[in-house]
This record gives structure tokens, sequence and C-alpha cells, in this order.
């Protein structure tokens, strides 16, 4: 059995928990870039030397994939998809719930992450060019390498994104997926990926640095999918879930196989 978008359009799904969701993203975002970037300093770590302190001793360029560059992967691309899907299909309940999860990864992935860069404190490749500057914004910055955060945030979009298009190609449906499907699915691993090895290059973070925040992102990006959407091994893996009516695809309101009306792209 498989599910028509348009059949469930007039179910009711939004509720005043979502408004809430909205809000806890704001206050969580807005709360953590304050006190994690102007009022808590990051653990005054030792100074290395000898080998050591050569390994911190790395020159200070440029980003390569500057952050409004990240921010156009993280967000831009994730809700062109999701636009084209609504576009197609019409169905705001998903698209809803495509962009949350989404705001939700981003949130939760940057808390972690800027969590962890205070606790940690440790110093950048570049950080004794840095500290060379006398500039104390980047001084400050210096000792916050691990975990990346481009790493993080780009691996926890990318997942999410990974994800949904899993679940609108039926990816991990029992009767398995052709290789172009996986082709599609597996595409925003490469961007994820020439993001976090960027960090090395421009010697902003080391390899530890950027695996850290790989798992972290690897992890926060399935966590909030499931949080919003259908098991991808279920039947109603292309449906977002419904927090107002939790089984309103499965009571009678399946559809049957041969429907090619799908949420999904279809071969013809």
């Amino acid at each position: 059995m498989i599910h028509k978008i348009g059949y469930y359009n007039h179910i009711p799904w939004f509720s005043k928990q979502h408004i809430g969701d909205w809000v806890m993203c704001i206050v969580i975002f807005l709360t953590e870039a304050v006190l994690f970037n102007f009022l808590i300093q990051p653990y005054d770590r030792y100074m290395p030397d000898g080998f050591a302190f050569q390994l911190i001793q790395y020159p200070m360029k440029p980003d390569i994939v500057p952050t409004w560059a990240l921010m156009l992967i993280a967000f831009g691309i994730p809700i062109l998809i999701f636009s084209a899907f609504y576009y197609s299909h019409r169905c705001l309940h998903d698209f809803h719930h495509a962009c949350l999860g989404l705001i939700q990864t981003f949130t939760m992935t940057m808390l972690f992450t800027d969590f962890l860069k205070v606790l940690a404190g440790r110093y950048r490749p570049s950080y004794g060019a840095r500290f060379d500057t006398e500039n104390k914004s980047l001084i400050h910055d210096g000792r916050m390498s691990f975990p990346s955060g481009h790493s993080s945030i780009s691996f926890a979009t990318m997942t999410f994104l990974s994800l949904y298009l899993c679940g609108k190609l039926k990816v991990f449906r029992r009767e398995g997926a052709p290789t172009w499907k996986i082709f599609i699915v597996l595409t925003p691993y490469m961007l994820s990926a020439f993001v976090a090895v960027s960090r090395t290059m421009d010697y902003h973070h080391d390899f530890s640095d950027i695996l850290g925040g790989t798992v972290i992102g690897l992890c926060m990006g399935a966590f909030l999918y499931k949080t919003n959407f259908n098991a991808l091994t279920s039947k109603e893996c292309s449906l977002p879930k419904n927090r107002i009516n939790p089984h309103y695809a499965k009571d009678g309101l399946l559809f049957a196989e041969k429907d090619d009306t799908l949420l999904s792209i279809n071969v013809l």
C-alpha cells in the first residue's frame, strides 16, 4: 500500500505545539549565540611547546567556504527541494514539517557544537597567527577549534535532506531501490564532505575537529528527521507525522500499490 498525498490535505495537522516549536528554536538559537560567543569564554587550555606548539603555527587563511556560503548550502538547497515537492503536490503539511525539521536540526546542532567548543577550548591550527594580530575576536575564535561547526552544520542539514529524499523516493522500502535513486540521496553528502575537508585546507581545523563535527551532524540530522517524518522502512515513509491524528495514514486511508499518484518521483 502507498499513499496518495492529495487525499490527506483535508486532515488537520497544525497545532499550537508547532508554534511553540518555532518560538523555542528562535529562543535557543539567540540564547546560545549570545552565551557562547560573548558571555562564556572557552576553556583556558595549556599552551603547548615544542612540536605540539608547531601544530598551531599554520598561516591564517580566509575561509574556502565562508559563512554565507555555508548558510546557502544548509538552508538554500534543502528549502529549494522542499519547495519543489510542495509545488508538485501542494502539501503544506509536508512543507511545514520539512522546514521545521531543518530549523530544529540547525538549532540543536549549533547548541551542541558551540557548547563543546567552549568546553574543549582547543587551539586552531592557525592560533599562532591569530594571536600575533592582537585582535581579540580572532584570538577568541582561535580557541574554539573542536568540533568543527562547518562540518557539524553541513552534515546535519545534508543528512536531514538526504533522509527526506530517501522517504520521497522510498529507497528503504522492502522492494529496494535502483542505483539512480541511491545516487540522488547520497549527493548531499558530497557537499557536506567538501565543506568539512575545506576546513583543513584553510587551516581552521584539523581532521579530528571535522570528524567530531561530522559525527554530531550525522546524529542530529537523523534524530530530527525521525521526529518529523515516518520511518523510512514503513509504508508511510513519504509522509510527515501528524500530532493531531497520529494514525492518519493507517486508519483506512491507504491506497493500492498500483496507484501512481504518489508523494515521490516516479519513473515512466
